[in-house]
């Protein structure tokens, strides 16, 4: 069985000894060909090509955006359950994808149990969500958000380019810094209009969730929309609400992975929404900044990929 591994060796927990014990391991089982990714989007030519030359299997070893961009590239031309089935290693600080497919944190122990999955063809087929600017279009597989989150992604990003690393407890730091001193948290600006045309007004921000847990801090996931699942279209979670109060009541929710209905916008099972802004606001997917914008679209693409869970 063909297979590349596509290794990130900027992202935050892979190293060329792990790198070269992975290799090893997946060697012994596969014809493996190694390809390392040098800039941001090399690896969506990666598994463009990949979809191509008819590889089985295609592997990223990590981070989130790494997988991201794999998934780009195999939905260049639409869905691809034909071409290879996509796996990801753990690499990157939250690995979200990874865990929510089932595999553990530990790289290698995720290593053995990607070749348990081809072996015994534990593939499923999944959706992916799209989002669409007047400045871009993106695919996603796990979230995507606008507003908060989005802008904490982007200023890890800088944070990042000057050599600095990314961890569960500077994405704190920089959520709390960029929600009390510099969100305008008294006046909202976001507008959802939801799949049976409801519209719904002064929200803050937006989680769009398309495989949950929407993240994890630590070991313990994060997951404020309980009901979404890999069966479901998008959900979406959007407070109305942040002043200390309903920020702890938020965060509480968010860390309890229960619903709180209370001054937050929630849908479920959605094909299609659009968010409107009165100023511009950071867009994200799957953990990576894309920019700013004052309206986006986002769409769910039912059995777009076959992964490894």
């Amino acid at each position: 069985m063909r297979a590349v591994l596509v290794v990130n060796p900027a992202a935050t927990t892979t190293s060329d000894a792990v790198r070269d014990v992975i290799a090893a391991a997946l060697s012994s089982s596969l014809d493996l060909e190694v390809i390392h990714t040098t800039s941001r989007n090399d690896a969506v030519d990666i598994a463009r090509q990949a979809a191509a030359d008819s590889v089985d299997v295609l592997l990223a070893l990590g981070g989130d955006g790494t997988v991201n961009e794999l998934a780009n590239g195999l939905m260049s031309e639409g869905p691809c359950l034909n071409g290879p089935v996509l796996g990801a290693i753990p690499g990157g600080n939250a690995n979200v994808f990874t865990r929510n497919m089932g595999f553990p944190a530990d790289p290698v122990e995720a290593t053995a149990r990607i070749l348990e999955s081809i072996e015994q063809e534990r593939f499923q087929t999944v959706g992916v969500g799209k989002v669409t600017t007047p400045e871009l279009e993106r695919h996603f597989l796990f979230n995507a958000g606008i507003g908060l989150d989005a802008a904490v992604m982007a200023r890890m990003e800088k944070r990042r380019a000057l050599g600095k690393s990314a961890s569960d407890a500077s994405y704190a730091a920089l959520t709390l810094n960029e929600l009390f001193l510099k969100t305008d948290r008294r006046h909202p600006s976001l507008t959802i209009t939801g799949s049976q045309g409801q519209e719904l007004t002064d929200a803050h921000l937006a989680l769009i969730v398309n495989i949950a847990p929407w993240s994890y801090l630590g070991a313990r996931p994060l997951n404020p929309t309980p009901q979404a699942n890999l069966n479901t279209a998008l959900d979406v979670y959007a407070p109305t609400r942040l002043s200390g109060l309903g920020v702890a009541r938020l965060a509480r929710s968010i860390l309890r992975s229960v619903a709180e209905p209370r001054d937050v916008i929630t849908l479920h099972d959605q094909m299609h929404v659009q968010f409107t802004s009165a100023r511009p606001l950071w867009v994200q997917v799957d953990g990576e900044a894309l920019g700013q914008t004052t309206s986006m679209d986002v769409t769910h693409i039912p059995d777009a990929l076959k992964v490894m869970v």
